[in-house]
């Protein structure tokens, strides 16, 4: 398909329909012995690529498919990712899917049949074929029905606090936390995620359980900077990490894994971990450093209106107010075109700094109807207006 003649809407929707059956492809791919219908799935991915790239070009059988998908997607169809950085983005890892799909591969996914029949639903895991913004209103059903804005605010903390634990000690904490309510899924502890069957590292950034290959032991999203080694030696009988780059912070200590019984040892799914976990570790280190101003001056509200947008931070000394919405996204081109499909109440969007300089810049030129921040200018922003105040 010729991306010159496609306008900019669709450019983008062709991509995100590329990505997302690369995706699915490569998830069947790797349970192929497993499951039963993840070889159709692969053909079936297969002729939407077909369909993406246009006659001539692009795989055109599963085994080719496959093959692609060890190389970055811009491969596969250039024009559609002239634009965008996940051209980059690389779907397997030998037989793995790689940190790419988690990191940003997830951010582009759209429902390939919509209202249709798609019976790979059934085994494929929600993030592989629901968009984030369907995964987070299907997990907060639950929060808004009959619940207040207390009750909201709470339960959505507790989530992106503890997103995994023993079953039994994470429901008591619930209670305490939220009440007598009913809270979003958690499941297992996949069997990818765990040492030798005995034991779990949680991620330090985001306390999600950590992906285990053999001695190496890594957050799936790249940008927490967890990635480690099994070291030879224990203490009293758990194994302890080292960091792959050889520095000595502090590492997280080894959980017992518990497979049944009252201390089963559970995580939110990975759905719930990829959208609304990772951006709330952003949104929650910013309103907890504001909050740590209150006796300055500073007033902050975390999910105002349930989550009508991230964050209202006040210094009434001063009259400054800045509603703001917390994005995390590795593609500025895919954030912009979403927030301009489906316009924020805020209009202030706040990135995490490891996106860095050049996303905002990025942002800036892309988005002229909006301030874009780094999460450290607010704190700056708060900060001045602090010590303006106490010039009066």
């Amino acid at each position: 398909m010729e991306s010159r003649m496609l306008s900019s809407d669709a450019l983008q929707y062709h991509r995100r329909v590329l990505i997302s059956a690369a995706v699915r492809a490569g998830y069947a791919h790797t349970c192929r012995y497993e499951e039963p219908a993840a070889r159709r799935e692969i053909a079936r991915m297969t002729g939407v690529v077909m369909s993406v790239c246009g006659p001539g070009r692009g795989p055109n059988t599963p085994s080719a498919l496959i093959a692609a998908l060890h190389r970055p997607l811009a491969q596969i169809a250039p024009g559609l990712f002239a634009d965008s950085a996940l051209g980059s983005l690389t779907v397997l890892d030998g037989d793995e899917l790689s940190d790419d799909v988690y990191a940003e591969g997830c951010e582009d996914i759209v429902e390939l049949l919509s209202g249709g029949v798609d019976p790979a639903r059934r085994w494929l895991p929600t993030w592989a074929w629901m968009h984030g913004e369907m995964v987070e209103r299907e997990a907060f059903q639950l929060i808004n029905e009959g619940a207040s804005e207390q009750e909201y605010t709470a339960h959505r903390y507790f989530v992106v606090k503890q997103p995994a634990g023993g079953e039994r000690q994470l429901a008591e904490l619930f209670g305490q936390a939220v009440g007598l309510r009913k809270s979003v899924r958690y499941v297992p502890i996949p069997a990818d995620q765990v040492f030798r069957g005995k034991f779990w590292w949680p991620c330090p950034v985001c306390q999600w359980p950590m992906h285990v290959d053999g001695s190496q032991v890594r957050c799936r999203f790249p940008l927490h900077e967890a990635a480690y080694f099994v070291r030879a030696d224990s203490a009293k009988g758990r194994p302890m990490l080292q960091r792959r780059d050889g520095s000595v912070p502090r590492q997280p200590a080894a959980r017992p894994f518990h497979r049944e019984g009252p201390q089963r040892s559970v995580c939110v799914e990975t759905a719930v971990w990829r959208h609304i976990v990772i951006s709330g570790v952003s949104e929650i280190y910013l309103f907890e450093r504001l909050e740590a101003l209150k006796d300055r001056g500073v007033e902050v509200e975390l999910w105002p209106g349930k989550d009508r947008y991230d964050l209202l931070i006040r210094v009434p000394a001063t009259g400054w107010e800045l509603r703001i919405d917390v994005k995390d996204y590795g593609c500025a081109v895919s954030l912009a075109d979403r927030l301009r499909r489906k316009p924020p109440a805020a209009r202030t969007i706040v990135i995490p700094d490891y996106r860095g300089q050049a996303q905002r810049n990025e942002l800036v030129e892309l988005l002229p109807n909006l301030t874009v921040l780094l999460v450290s200018e607010v704190l700056k922003a708060a900060k001045a207006e602090v010590r303006k105040a106490g010039r009066r």
